[in-house]
């Protein structure tokens, strides 16, 4: 069983904006506040996942081409945490 979250279990900087979205009635509740943070953050995460889908696809198809130089893309690679291939 999950406990209700309340203003009380947060830092007072995130409380106080809770709060305040519960008092302009943007949210029903501090819950919904974080709920919908949450989700906000996932959300983020899916964009910056797929982005990066992308990029592993264009350097792939860089490093294909015949033009392409060995190591043109370490820099690349390095810069967003991917693995070597040449």
């Amino acid at each position: 069983m999950s406990k209700h979250i309340t203003s009380a279990d947060l830092p007072e900087d995130l409380a106080r904006f809770a709060e305040a979205q519960v008092t302009a009635g943007r949210f029903a509740s501090v819950e919904a506040v974080l709920r919908a943070g949450k989700e906000a953050l996932e959300h983020e995460q899916r964009r910056q996942e797929r982005k990066l889908a992308k990029l592993r696809e264009a350097i792939a198809e860089g490093d294909a081409s015949p033009d392409a130089e060995p190591g043109v893309f370490d820099r690349i690679r390095a810069k967003h945490g991917l693995p070597a291939t040449r």
